[in-house]
């Protein structure tokens, strides 16, 4: 009866929706084949299926690695929005593990015995406190990937809310794990020491290795190609255009600029594309053919900006390619990139290009601590917690050459 009932709900909503507004491009109505009410699984993850980025390829990521050595998932859609008819709206990349994907308000009954929930606005809604009530996992880790305020200065969530609405749930065992440094000193700034109740350990992306080909360039010669790739939004640029040239330069021989994911902020805030830059939108090519077209990724989103993490460089670091970064990335990265003000940018990137056998081995084993402590095989030893960080540190010939290319600036 309960199913029948549901169904009928959900066709009346499906009828009203298709009065009104269609989903987005990238979003699509997940039309689940289970009849199931129960679920029980080894791990599950729950999270807003709706973000079609970085969000969307972490849940999949993880879900595939479980799945690959031996877990039975499930990813369970726990939608934000506050329409009915709009809860069964997921990412169609979603689509690749649809076996995997159960729609959170269809369900009566979640045991597990992990439950990976991620995505702190969605914690914070009705939906949720809903779903909540019907979960019963052994333990929980409640993932903080996002920053709690908008480029703006709005809020996204309160973090005192967010403490209190998970220490109400009252499950056996939870641990509340930032996705990295820059998240965990955001809540030591917003709460009272005594109050915090993180735990000693973050939870960053995982990233998919084998999606990456390690290929860095034996030898660089002018023009030199940088870049990076991300969506076009404010917070993804800096703010002022003389800041902004000097990072992507519009009139230097030497440097070719090409960007992916499109500059519409740069033509209608920043005084227009430089006509020396190439850009092009998401879609056209893959991130990975993207990436093996430059020589440096260069990366320096605006000062307003909380980045959580940035998967993005994690991936042009697996693919071979030095990287650059303002130095609040440094708790996050630490030896894994360089760090230089907008105004150093030019001469790191001579320094760096001028030396191909020591940029080699520094590439070498950047990837290799990247790997280890970024990618799939690093998700399973999270399953112990007692599993703790681990700082990216080289060391040899590839932690002599960086400090040497630091030092020389």
């Amino acid at each position: 009866m309960a199913q029948h009932l549901d169904d009928l709900h959900d066709w009346f909503w499906r009828r009203l929706a298709s009065r009104a507004r269609a989903p987005k491009n990238g979003i699509v109505e997940f039309q689940e084949p289970k009849t199931e009410r129960l679920l029980e699984a080894d791990i599950c993850i729950v999270t807003y299926c709706g973000f079609p980025g970085g969000n969307a390829v972490t849940t999949i990521t993880e879900a595939q690695t479980f799945r690959d050595a031996g877990y039975d998932v499930a990813i369970v859609n726990c939608s934000i929005k506050k329409s009915r008819w709009k809860w069964g709206w997921v990412s169609e990349r979603y689509l690749a593990v649809s076996d995997l994907m159960y729609l959170g308000h269809r369900l009566r009954r979640i045991s597990c015995r992990t439950a990976i929930i991620r995505g702190p606005r969605m914690v914070t809604t009705r939906n949720f406190e809903r779903l909540a009530k019907k979960m019963c996992p052994e333990r929980a880790i409640f993932v903080i990937n996002n920053s709690a305020y908008n480029e703006d200065g709005s809020a996204i969530f309160s973090w005192a809310d967010l403490h209190e609405r998970i220490g109400a749930l009252g499950w056996p065992a939870v641990e509340i794990c930032p996705t990295g440094p820059i998240i965990r000193a955001e809540c030591l700034r917003e709460m009272p020491a005594e109050e915090i109740d993180l735990s000693d350990r973050d939870w960053p992306p995982v990233i998919d290795a084998s999606a990456f080909q390690f290929t860095p360039r034996s030898q660089l010669s002018e023009p030199i190609v940088i870049g990076r790739h991300a969506r076009d939004h404010p917070g993804k640029w800096l703010d002022e255009r003389a800041e902004l040239l000097r990072v992507y330069p519009d009139n230097d021989p030497s440097i070719r600029v090409s960007i992916l994911g499109g500059a519409e902020t740069v033509d209608r805030d920043l005084g227009g594309i430089p006509c020396t830059w190439s850009v092009a939108p998401f879609g056209l090519n893959s991130v990975q053919d993207y990436l093996s077209t430059l020589d440096i990724f260069v990366n320096f989103p605006s000062p307003s900006r909380h980045e959580a993490f940035g998967r993005t460089i994690i991936e042009a670091i697996l693919s071979g390619l030095p990287v650059i970064l303002p130095s609040r990335f440094e708790a996050t990265f630490g030896e894994l990139a360089f760090y230089c003000a907008p105004q150093e940018v030019r001469n790191l990137i001579g320094k760096i290009a001028a030396d191909d056998p020591g940029r080699m081995v520094f590439l070498q084993r950047a990837k290799e601590v990247a790997t280890d402590l970024f990618c799939s095989p690093s998700l399973l030893l999270r399953l112990d917690a007692r599993t703790q960080n681990q700082k990216p540190v080289l060391d040899g010939a590839a932690a002599r050459w960086r400090q040497t290319i630091l030092s020389s600036l």
